[in-house]
């Protein structure tokens, strides 16, 4: 039977060895490496690592303010944003499960996962806002707070995040959870006969899940990421903090559109992205 040693002048007793399996230590690594990176390229904006998880800080601690705890769910309804990467990892910075919506469902469907997940907050892009319309939203369903985007501003009447964050803590990124079976985040099905069924992440299963996606696809600090792939999608199929963790670059994609995919290509060296069938007939 094998057994692990630990590396010489590591502390077998100390909490790098103890403590449970979450992807926020991803960001919370390559913060600590890396703090002047790049992290995002949003259009002409770019953030380095250190302004990324400024953001993430202070989405949680704006979120902690309003009244979210452990448990709570926070839904996200936005095309592939730097904010929507964000909420990746202030939402389980607070232990909050996060729930993010397919940008292609009706209304209806969507009031339905509100309050199905239970979600007390929702964040919505300004430009996918207008589905929610007349809908009959959930009474569990505290604030829907939108967030402005290049050209794509708040809505006259609608709550503004710029002020929803406006002098929030900005709570550090550390490990928030005590069991690493604790809920991370809801996924809904689409595409069938019936109602979307949510399926669960846990803490580990997305850390094992992008640590792998490291490892199998050759991330490193020189991967450039360019998101065709839509973040609802299964966590972006746990690429957020899968990127993040390597120290990558993610480049923001509104929508897929090919001419701009050329162009980002060259523009921004991209190294990777995700090509459903899809996708790729439409480069071709």
């Amino acid at each position: 039977m094998m057994t692990r040693t630990p590396p010489t002048g590591i502390d077998v007793h100390s909490d790098v060895w103890t403590d449970p399996l979450t992807p926020i230590v991803f960001l919370q690594r390559t913060l600590r490496v890396f703090p002047n990176r790049p992290a995002v390229v949003n259009g002409d904006e770019e953030w380095t690592y250190a302004r990324l998880a400024e953001e993430v800080g202070r989405m949680a601690g704006a979120l902690r303010r309003a009244g979210i705890g452990p448990g709570d769910r926070v839904a996200i309804l936005s095309p592939n944003t730097p904010w929507h990467l964000a909420a990746h990892f202030a939402a389980p910075l607070i232990a909050a499960p996060l729930v993010s919506i397919n940008t292609r469902l009706a209304g209806p469907e969507i009031s339905y996962i509100l309050q199905h997940s239970g979600a007390r907050i929702l964040l919505v892009d300004p430009e996918l806002a207008p589905v929610l319309d007349g809908q009959d939203l959930p009474s569990t369903l505290e604030r829907v707070i939108e967030i402005p985007d290049h050209a794509v501003p708040v809505r006259e009447g609608q709550e503004d995040y710029r002020e929803f964050v406006a002098g929030a803590e900005v709570l550090p990124i550390e490990n928030p959870i005590d069991a690493e079976d604790t809920l991370l985040s809801i996924n809904y099905t689409s595409g069938t006969t019936g109602m979307p069924k949510g399926v669960m992440y846990t803490h580990r299963g997305a850390y094992l899940n992008a640590l792998g996606e490291i490892g199998s696809l050759g991330f490193s600090k020189e991967t450039v990421f360019l998101w065709t792939l839509p973040m609802f999608h299964c966590n972006g199929w746990c690429m957020p903090w899968a990127v993040t963790g390597a120290g990558g670059l993610h480049v923001s994609l509104r929508g897929v559109v090919p001419d701009e995919i050329f162009s980002m290509i060259d523009r921004h060296k991209v190294t990777n992205f995700n090509g459903a069938p899809t996708v790729l007939l439409m480069l071709a």
